[in-house]
């Protein structure tokens, strides 16, 4: 089910940047802000919080957002990190507010923590996929005898829906099998990787493996502070020094590092045309001289660092344009997809096919199938509409994670209080509406219809609304026939109608016990 979470809400972070754009959207149309206005944005971040001048970031304004970004983390005595943006408005004034276009970070965030808090779901879901990896690998060996014959076999017959489950997860699962062997180590390796590389760090490299492999991999050693005051080169020096080191690299962002000291540094991201998978590398540079510390050139890396880059763009989609865009998109859906029939199977499996009340641990299952899987549809749903309808409150990001919060927990409840096969069909029609809402909400606070979204060329709006529609009439079309199955189908399921009296009965009943014979009621 963590999985479910990080492979849909995934494949909404596949278009992250169109998301930011589509939930930053205001009518007024805004010019590019020149490599001036950013060096006016830094010095004027710095003068009002001089402690951000140890480590400051400064994303450079692209054609998806036209604004220079400035960012710093500032540590509490709890621990914890506060963070602050820095903006420049077309005034030439700093704005400190931060940005409440938030529903495409907290999405990604979702993507690699399931909802959890941030540190324990990473590591948590980094376990996860290491599991997720070896249920690959035993269920091409359990698939594999049988492969030919039914690779492309998907028998939809009324009277054996486990056999239709069992057919399309397989489907599916074979034929994205290589993404997903790319997804499980990749996910493994970003999010516990550290942990793989602790021994060598003590019993191998004597404390000394970022300064070894660092470099291959465009990691410098952050620098320590003299204590003498000198006065850095300007960002169109640093960038016109990054062009003459690394000709042809377009920079997408800044980290500076003790900014203002004789020792300060900075880290320059970027892209070039590598002809290669890769085409991210880095510059790092004395703030002070502009001398080269160290160049990540994606051309000339190493095998180490170019498996490990190449890890990372074939993880985020940092290739292949639009089109790959899209096929990661489906896939995820087919993953998200795979997941869900893997727990329906495991609820047929156990199904008791003589009497009518089944198992409780089954009851139970099929239930948090339903509420934690349309639960997090649900929510993001809610959440797309929740950023539009609070864009005018300054805590409109705190009050879209909170709606995803409160539909999400509360579709669980909605599962455990109803019977299975109701609760689910609700949950789902639930969830059309939710999703359906999301054109209108386009239309009701931006003013943009599918239309008018052609016109002005906004096609981030037209896409995510036509979505929308198809997913609507996805959840729509799976509550019919979850309700044609009750009625219809096998009464002895977790999925036939039932009332509440007769749900109790089957969760309160002795596996293996014969049941009473019970009438299915209409819910």
């Amino acid at each position: 089910m963590a999985l479910f979470i990080a492979f849909y809400a995934g494949a909404i972070t596949v278009f992250h940047h169109e998301l930011h754009h589509w939930d930053g959207y205001t009518p007024a149309s805004q010019e590019e802000q020149s490599l001036d206005d950013a060096q006016q944005l830094l010095d004027l971040a710095i003068a009002r919080d001089p402690a951000a001048a140890d480590f400051f970031r400064l994303e450079l304004a692209s054609d998806d957002d036209p604004q220079h970004t400035g960012r710093w983390f500032e540590r509490l005595e709890s621990g914890e990190f506060e963070r602050h943006e820095y903006r420049l408005t077309a005034a030439g004034a700093l704005d400190t507010g931060e940005d409440t276009a938030h529903v495409s970070n907290f999405v990604y965030r979702l993507h690699y923590t399931a909802g959890l808090p941030n540190r324990l779901g990473l590591y948590t879901l980094g376990v996860i996929c290491v599991i997720y990896g070896l249920a690959l690998v035993s269920g091409i060996l359990l698939f594999f005898p049988n492969f030919l014959k039914d690779l492309f076999v998907v028998r939809s017959g009324s009277r054996n829906k486990k056999r239709f489950w069992l057919d399309a997860h397989n489907v599916v699962g074979v034929i994205s099998l290589p993404w997903h062997v790319v997804f499980a180590w990749s996910s493994a390796v970003l999010a516990i990787g550290i942990f793989f590389l602790a021994p060598f760090q003590f019993l191998v490299f004597d404390d000394d493996l970022i300064e070894t492999v660092g470099p291959e991999l465009g990691v410098v050693s952050r620098a320590e502070a003299s204590g003498v005051a000198q006065p850095p080169l300007s960002i169109t020096e640093l960038l016109l020094a990054a062009e003459t080191a690394l000709p042809g690299f377009d920079p997408i962002q800044l980290r500076f590092d003790q900014l203002g000291d004789e020792n300060g540094q900075v880290t320059i991201f970027g892209t070039l045309d590598s002809k290669t998978l890769v085409s991210n590398g880095s510059i790092t540079m004395a703030l002070t001289t502009a001398e080269v510390l160290n160049v990540f050139d994606p051309r000339d890396a190493t095998p180490g660092g170019t498996f490990y880059r190449g890890l990372i763009v074939l993880h985020f989609v940092e290739f292949g344009g639009e089109l790959t865009k899209w096929v990661y998109f489906v896939l995820s859906m087919g993953g998200a997809f795979l997941f869900f029939s893997g727990n329906i199977l495991y609820v047929e499996t156990r199904r008791k096919r003589r009497q009518q009340a089944q198992p409780s641990r089954t009851v139970f299952m099929a239930r948090l199938n339903s509420g934690v899987c349309i639960g997090c549809m649900a929510g993001i749903s809610a959440a797309f509409l929740a950023t539009r309808g609070f864009a005018e409150f300054s805590n409109r990001a705190d009050l879209t994670e909170w709606t995803y919060y409160a539909l999400f927990f509360a579709a669980i409840a909605w599962a455990f209080c109803r019977p299975v096969a109701a609760g689910t069909r609700e949950l789902l029609q639930t969830c059309g509406v939710l999703t359906a809402l999301i054109p209108v909400a386009d239309w009701l606070f931006v003013g943009m219809t599918p239309w008018r979204s052609v016109a002005a060329g906004e096609w981030s709006f037209l896409v995510i609304d036509l979505l929308a529609m198809v997913f609507a009439i996805v959840f729509f079309t799976l509550a019919g026939a979850i309700h044609r199955r009750s009625i219809h189908g096998d009464p002895n399921s977790v999925w036939a109608q039932q009332s509440r009296a007769d749900q109790r009965v089957g969760e309160t009943a002795v596996e293996g016990a014969p049941a009473p014979a019970l009438i299915a009621t209409a819910d």
